[in-house]
């Protein structure tokens, strides 16, 4: 029970990350936090709360190499998020920063805390 605790906290953070990126965007327009907080966020917290949820489908494969698969993957997920939020709004007519972010922020709070919610899960069985 104890090697899944430090599990948590990373997730509860990565739960909380969009909710400061969008508090960061009521700082000044162009401002230096702003513009890190947001940016840090828009690339690397949705991707990573997503593959937190999905990783365990994959089931036991080599792991020679996951450290830059798992970055690459993270930012390239995290991209098409933003990407597919934006795009809808802009397609909508309704697009502004804070409800992108806001949109993203909630995406990566259920991801991350449905990952939370069950980390045992693997594949069961045996395959053919």
């Amino acid at each position: 029970m104890k090697a899944s605790r430090p599990a948590r906290w990373p997730l509860l953070l990565l739960a909380a990350s969009g909710w400061l990126a969008l508090s960061a965007t009521g700082l000044a327009a162009g401002s230096a936090p702003r513009v890190a907080v947001t940016v840090l966020f828009l690339l690397v917290c949705p991707g990573a709360a997503v593959l937190a949820l999905v990783r365990p489908l994959l089931g036991p494969r080599d792991h020679s190499g996951d450290a830059m698969e798992s970055v690459a993957l993270t930012v390239a997920v995290s991209v098409a998020l933003g990407m597919l939020v934006t795009a809808g709004y802009y397609m909508t007519g309704v697009f502004t920063m804070p409800r992108a972010v806001m949109t993203l922020a909630g995406i990566t709070t259920v991801a991350a805390l449905g990952a939370l919610v069950m980390p045992g899960r693997r594949r069961q069985g045996g395959r053919p």
